[in-house]
């Protein structure tokens, strides 16, 4: 398992997603309405660590957005949400963010294509994988 993996769930707790959603669909009221589905999908990278160790950071990563957007926790700004802690995710590990490019042309491109990605994960076309960004294990 990767040594990172303990350590990061320690940080990403179900107050510290909350307190993201808050910010994120703020000025409206965050609510948790599945408490449940918050912790699984906080759970796991740890998990996905534990049993497939050669995974890289940016599949870990995807799997915290994939159960945040799939499992709906919270009322409002879950794909939002999943953006944001996976990018959190990817940063806390010291590689660049999901949309950094390097220009702010390239990374305005990443942003709508990481965000068309978490469309069609939340419709249902695609699985996790889709949030695996192809450019390496930190992109």
């Amino acid at each position: 398992m990767p040594a990172h993996a303990p350590r990061l769930a320690r940080l990403f707790t179900p107050a510290f997603a909350r307190a993201i959603n808050a910010q994120i669909v703020h000025p409206a009221t965050s609510q948790v309405v599945k408490p449940n589905e918050l912790e699984s999908a906080l759970a796991r990278p740890l998990q996905r660590a534990y049993y497939q160790p050669d995974s890289s950071v940016a599949e870990l990563a995807a799997s915290l957005a994939y159960g945040i957007i799939k499992g709906h926790p919270f009322l409002d700004g879950n794909k939002r949400t999943a953006f944001f802690l996976a990018n959190e995710y990817v940063r806390a590990r010291g590689l660049p963010g999901l949309a950094e490019g390097g220009k702010v042309g390239e990374v305005d491109e990443d942003v709508r294509e990481l965000a068309e990605r978490h469309i069609g994960v939340a419709s249902g076309l695609l699985g996790a994988d889709a949030l695996v960004t192809s450019e390496g294990e930190g992109r």
